[in-house]
């Protein structure tokens, strides 16, 4: 054999190589998945429209959050709403509807915190405005924060931070705290 053949025989061995190698798993470019800089695997949100989120315990449901849009990260679990119109459940049977324009809810604890000027209005009337509201879903209790005002019947509570429980029915109300009665809630 003459050096010619050699070479044409190891170039055809190399060939068959490689692609036994490419077919039987190798690293395929169709399968790397993309890196960002720091080294972890990029993903993308998970987005829905005009979609819900409902909590149940035991078999009871205990709130519903509907958006207009909802975005999840797969990695943390962690949810933002957008638009949001919400159902609290009260152990009495009663509801308490909630708007906000945004919100976010803790993939870990599963807390909810909305935002951007709250407003909550329940079966029996009573209403209540905060700028930033968060309910522990562990312990089942509201906080609201930023100057808040809750009004039942004739009774307009106003104050710096509230803290209530799930049924809205202890409230207290702490700094620059004033309590109003027989007055006109405005």
């Amino acid at each position: 054999m003459t050096k010619k053949q050699y070479a044409v025989i190891a170039c055809a061995v190399i060939v068959l190589a490689g692609g036994l190698y490419y077919i039987l798993g190798g690293d395929s470019a169709s399968s790397r998945q993309p890196v960002s800089e720091a080294g972890s695997a990029v993903t993308d949100k998970l987005s829905y429209s005009g979609s819900s989120i409902i909590e149940e315990h035991d078999g009871k449901r205990s709130w519903e959050l509907s958006a207009e849009t909802i975005e999840v990260d797969p990695n943390t679990k962690n949810t933002t709403l957008k638009n949001i119109t919400g159902t609290f459940y009260r152990d009495n049977g009663g509801k308490i509807i909630v708007t906000a324009p945004q919100g976010f809810i803790d993939g870990t604890t599963r807390d909810i915190v909305l935002d951007s000027q709250v407003e909550a209005v329940a079966e029996d009337g009573a209403t209540f405005m905060a700028p930033t509201v968060r309910f522990n879903n562990a312990e089942k209790r509201y906080y609201g924060t930023g100057g808040v005002r809750v009004t039942r019947d004739d009774t307009v509570l106003t104050g710096d931070q509230l803290e209530s429980d799930a049924n809205m029915e202890k409230i207290k109300v702490s700094g620059h705290a004033h309590i109003i009665q027989g007055g006109k809630a405005q």
